[in-house]
Parts: structure tokens; sequence; C-alpha cells
């Protein structure tokens, strides 16, 4: 956004009463609970939920190992790498729910569920019963994020309606990366769980409200249009599903980075340690060289990354990493 446009404040009852704002006065809004969206302990779900994200999901570094190797990528190409292995990883977590389903089903209550993926529709994954067709206990949105990408972020689009949601859904956004950085195995970090509906309400609250415009819009110019008739486990494709922007020039709905629900989160996979040296130092490192073409360029990007660990391996590392780019072949 544009820092030289006019700034137009509204509170909430000026926006509801039909004001054009630029920007919302963030202490007229309600806080925003998560809580206010999910299961009650009265729920016989709950426990499960809780198991879910408490000790299953918790439980992916240290016990969903991927043995798939990848070498001789280049260093253009790490970026994508969610797009080819993303699958893959959600793949790997599926058969790691049901593999260790003492987890999240330490009594065995619900034996005759199992998980399934359902790649065309919301959730992706979902707990139903094993035999015969059944309305799902639950289902899991899984998103797998290289930790590695240019935005630093998860750059997902997450559109979902709130009224698709069921409340005990989960999203799940599981980060990952190589084993050694632009090479190995790929390596889940603790993913971030959050509910699913919980998360579609602070999209649609952001898009509706918090977000800042270049010019003053009222909130039926910024509005969303609820799909008809949608309902928690549809068999519809996914667009069916999904919130459509009355105006989205940019195409950045549903971008649920921006809404800081996860912000803390992320701040501290980037901190990940990778052979020494953090997720993002590598993440700004490979960008400054992918984005860049004259060597000047990319020794001054490589001067702006800070806290660079000093340790004894770090000139090794370096010389590693700059021997790995200069055998790349040049496009």
């Amino acid at each position: 956004m544009k820092t030289n446009q006019t700034t137009i404040k509204a509170t909430l009852q000026e926006a509801n009463n039909g004001k054009a704002f630029t920007q919302i006065d963030l202490s007229s809004l309600p806080e925003f609970k998560e809580t206010n969206f999910t299961v009650s302990k009265n729920d016989e779900r709950f426990k499960l939920i809780t198991n879910l994200r408490n000790v299953a999901f918790p439980s992916l570094p240290s016990e969903c190992v991927i043995e798939n190797t990848y070498s001789g990528i280049l260093a253009t190409d790490l970026f994508s790498l969610n797009t080819l292995l993303g699958s893959m990883i959600e793949s790997k977590v599926v058969y790691f729910l049901n593999s260790h389903r003492y987890l999240w089903d330490d009594k065995g209550k619900w034996s005759e569920y199992h998980f399934i993926r359902s790649n065309e529709s919301f959730p992706d994954v979902r707990l139903v019963k094993k035999v015969g067709k059944s309305t799902p206990l639950l289902g899991i949105e899984l998103k797998s994020w290289f930790i590695l990408s240019k935005e630093g972020e998860p750059s997902f689009r997450y559109r979902t309606a709130s009224e698709a949601c069921d409340n005990g859904d989960l999203l799940c956004i599981i980060p990952w990366y190589l084993s050694d950085a632009v090479c190995g195995n790929p390596v889940l970090a603790a993913p971030w769980i959050y509910s699913a509906k919980a998360a579609a309400e602070a999209s649609k609250r952001y898009w509706l409200y918090e977000r800042q415009t270049e010019k003053p819009y009222t909130l039926e110019q910024r509005g969303l249009i609820t799909p008809k008739g949608v309902k928690p486990y549809m068999e519809n494709a996914r667009d069916e599903t999904n919130y459509k922007p009355v105006y989205d020039g940019g195409n950045n709905f549903g971008r649920l980075a921006r809404t800081g629900i996860m912000s803390e989160f992320v701040t501290e996979i980037l901190q990940t340690d990778i052979l020494g040296i953090s997720a993002d130092n590598w993440r700004l490192f490979l960008k400054a060289h992918t984005d860049s073409t004259a060597l000047q360029d990319i020794q001054r990007k490589i001067k702006t990354i800070t806290k660079i660990p000093k340790l004894e391996e770090f000139d090794l590392l370096m010389k590693a990493l700059r021997d790995y780019i200069d055998e790349i072949p040049t496009i």
C-alpha cells in the first residue's frame, strides 16, 4: 500500500453505518479469541482434539521421519520445493496420524475411525469410519511450508468460508526444510495448529476491517460473498466453499499470515538452526542470489543479513555454500 495517501479512519460503529475508510480504529474492534470458535469441554471430541493439538502434532519433528533424499537442486529452484514436495509431506503426515493413533486415541474410543485425504474438498484430511459412509468426526486442513521460501512466511491463501468449518476442525501448518539446507532429506519442524473456523473468521475480519487500503472503501465494497448452501464436509470442489471478495484487484484475499495470528510462530520457526545457521539467514542468502544477477548486488544484499552466528565452523559452512553456488550451471 502506498503511504502518501490520506488516511481516513473509522470506528467499528462508523464503518457499520456506511462510512468509507482506509484504516479502522483497532481499539473499537472486539477482542478476537480463538476459543470462541472451538468445541466446548462438554463435546465428546474435546479430548481427541486436545490430544491432536498437544500430543500428536507436536510429536511430528521427532517421530515422523522422511527418508527421501534430494540433491543437485538448482538454487533458483529451491524456492519452489514446497510445490514439488508439499503433497508428499502431507501424505506422510496422514500416514503418521494413522500409525500413531495412540497419541490421539489413547483409550481406543475412536478405533473404528481413521484419517483419509480428500484433496479436492475442504478440509483435505477427514477422520471417518473405516467401514461405510459416515459424517466425518472432524477435519484437518494440512498446509506445508518450506521455511526457506522467499516470502519468509506461509504464503498460501486461506479463503474458506467460516460456515464450511465445523467447530472441531483444525488448520495445521507444517514447516519443513532440507537437512543440509540445499540438499538432504526433508525435516519437519514444530507445526502450528489452530481452529480452522477461527482462522476463517480471522481472515474475514482482516479483510473487512483490519487491512489498510490505498483508497477509502465502505464495508459493502470490502465485502465477502458467502457461497450458497455452504456447510461442513461438503463433497464439492473447495472453490465452492470459499468466500468470494467483492473486489480484490491484487488477488490478496486469504493471505492468513497478514492477519497476525501466526506471527509469533513464524518468528520462532525462522530461527530454526540448520547446520549452525538460522533458517532466516539461509533464506536471505539464497534470495540474494536468485533475485540478483550482478555480483556486487549479491554482495551488498548478503552484507545486510544480520545475526549470523560466530561459530568456528561458520567460514567452512559459507565456503561450502559458495562452492555449491559456483557449481550451479548458468541458465
